[in-house]
């Protein structure tokens, strides 16, 4: 009989995996997972990366993926790929989503 993860352990071990396989230019990242309550709708577990030589964090909600892995139609290893896979995790927003991006540094843009 398969062990099912609760939400906690499904994001920890899908950071793992995101941990261990991003390419070079992400390599000192910072990757950990946070249980956010800044949406109107409650709590949100969410998957952050964080570049250390500028501080922006990019970051997923997990929730989808979860119930998703939770119905069988997802691994931790195929949410961890489709993230590594994601164009948005390496792209801070620039200037033609924001009139200024000069204090973008320390920001954070989360994903749903």
């Amino acid at each position: 009989m398969k062990n099912i993860m609760n939400q906690k352990e499904f994001a920890e071990k899908t950071a793992y995996y995101i941990r261990n396989a991003l390419p070079e230019e992400l390599a000192d990242a910072i990757v950990h997972t946070a249980l956010l309550n800044i949406w109107a709708d409650g709590s949100h577990m969410t998957l952050l990366l964080t570049r250390p030589w500028n501080n922006t964090t990019t970051g997923f909600r997990l929730d989808g993926w979860f119930q998703k892995y939770l119905n069988g139609n997802a691994t931790v290893e195929s949410v961890a790929a489709a993230i590594i896979n994601d164009r948005r995790l390496y792209v801070i927003p620039s200037s033609g989503c924001i009139p200024d991006i000069s204090g973008m540094e320390g920001s954070a843009v989360i994903y749903a």
